[in-house]
């Protein structure tokens, strides 16, 4: 593909300015005027290493994504690198919405919000609302998997920042994976070879035994990256951070002021309402419900957002952060982390004796017609691979487990129950919508449909809420 990288500035928008990067939207316009203008999203990143910030790195990430082919993996369409500023630009297909967008929207639920409760609602079989969240969910979930697993089995690379925002969606609902600036290529058990990223032009080097653990970002990190390895298995971290990002699918939402842009207000709720709780009075702590008002916001003030609740806290440094995962998947032993003592860290810090929680508690936005399938026991770090319920909830907290070797790997989680178990046919717990022309996988045994009700999966995501604008 052949485009233009001279473009004038009014035509430009910064849609992302942070630390490390900016991300900018540019509309380019055929030479002729032929063809319609089109939108792009240009990266662009130092690669002088005076003012580049470890462990990103743009010159991999470049090298990275343009080794990759893959629907739901961003594609690369043109690199540009500008001598003056010692500056790379990276030219991708511009996709406006993420799935933090959706995740956001209170129509993205199971249940009515009319209601602001959760108890009242069992249905089998499910309402047109659970079926439309059902078909949106799970083939949101297979789809990163999809991406995910093809990453790590077909080219051995570890994407190490998973988290909805890198989680882009088209307008047909087809999932995009983007930023791979801390991505690395694994190599059999062992990382890239001592001095091959260097010889290649890499900014940063990493190898066995010297690997970055400031990867991967707040409440989507792995535990293990707290406690300052320098080797670990780079595809279990991604396998944790996607069980912390699938468990957003059905945590509460929260509606918080527009004027009060304290982040630490309302991220991470889910752990911190929990603070002056322990696990002794369970029984008299009730669920969390699935949609949250607090009294000092008004529903009626035209300011007011919607925002998700993360199932841990992120915000208040890697110890909170490390707090906040043990209230939930219990402290440290060695029945749940055997390798837990073998970390640099693991011995600086003591932190009080804590049980698992129930992670069902902690999920209210679970689909009603799932909850009750099978019991699940979600306390377990031991999670029999015989012993699987076709539920989201026994596939998340599989992920969700201490010792790396011990989590479900992407590839396996494609033939988990909750993509391959049928139902009956007018139903759509049994199936997976696919966004029109992809090319569904020949090695599932997945139900794949194309169309629900004579929609398709582009039609049923704006049906869940007006996060979808259309873009000038």
């Amino acid at each position: 593909m052949t485009i233009s990288t001279s473009v004038d500035d009014s035509v430009q928008e910064i849609i992302y300015e942070g630390p490390v990067s900016i991300v900018a939207r540019v509309q380019l316009a055929s030479g002729d005027g032929s063809s319609p203008t089109q939108c792009l999203a240009v990266k662009s990143s130092t690669t002088n290493k005076r003012y580049a910030k470890e462990p990103h790195d743009i010159l991999r990430e470049a090298r990275l994504i343009g080794s990759v082919s893959h629907s739901n993996i961003i594609p690369l369409i043109k690199q540009e690198f500008i001598e003056r500023s010692q500056t790379l630009r990276l030219w991708m297909p511009y996709v406006p919405f993420s799935l933090s967008d959706l995740l956001s929207s209170p129509t993205f639920s199971p249940l009515p919000l009319i209601s602001f409760s959760f108890s009242s609602f069992s249905s089998t079989p499910p309402t047109p609302r659970e079926q439309s969240f059902l078909l949106l969910a799970k083939s949101i979930q297979f789809q990163i998997l999809s991406g995910i697993a093809y990453l790590h089995q077909t080219t051995h690379i570890a994407h190490r920042d998973i988290k909805p925002s890198n989680v882009r969606l088209t307008d047909a609902g087809c999932v995009q994976i983007v930023d791979f600036g801390v991505a690395m290529r694994v190599v059999g058990d062992e990382e890239e070879e001592e001095g091959g990223e260097e010889e290649r032009g890499d900014m940063w080097a990493e190898t066995r035994g010297r690997m970055y653990f400031q990867v991967s970002t707040g409440a989507y990190r792995a535990p293990e990256l707290l406690f300052g390895p320098q080797t670990y298995d780079a595809f279990a971290i991604d396998s944790w951070s996607l069980g912390a990002m699938f468990a957003e699918f059905f945590t509460p939402l929260r509606l918080v002021s527009g004027e009060d842009e304290d982040e630490d207000e309302y991220e991470g709720r889910i752990t911190s309402d929990s603070d002056s709780t322990s696990n002794s009075d369970e029984d008299s702590n009730p669920q969390i419900a699935p949609f949250i008002i607090p009294p000092t916001v008004r529903p009626t003030d035209p300011r007011a957002r919607w925002t998700r609740d993360s199932l841990f806290d992120g915000e208040r440094g890697e110890i909170g952060l490390a707090w906040s995962i043990f209230k939930i998947r219990g402290s440290p032993d060695e029945s749940r982390w055997p390798s837990f003592n073998d970390l640099p860290d693991a011995g600086k810090v003591s932190f009080i004796d804590a049980e698992p929680t129930d992670l069902a508690r902690l999920l209210p936005n679970l689909p009603p017609s799932t909850v009750g399938a099978a019991g699940v026991d979600t306390t377990t770090h031991s999670p029999a691979p015989t012993s699987v319920a076709s539920t989201p909830l026994d596939l998340l907290h599989r992920f969700l487990v201490y010792e790396p070797p011990r989590r479900l790997r992407p590839t396996d989680a494609l033939h988990h129950p909750w993509f391959t178990a049928t139902t009956a046919s007018d139903q759509p717990g049994g199936m997976i919508l696919l966004p029109e022309g992809y090319a569904a996988p020949s090695t599932s045994s997945a139900n794949f449909i194309f169309s629900w009700q004579n929609k398709s999966l582009g039609e049923v995501m704006r049906g869940c809420g007006s996060f979808l604008r259309v873009e000038s």
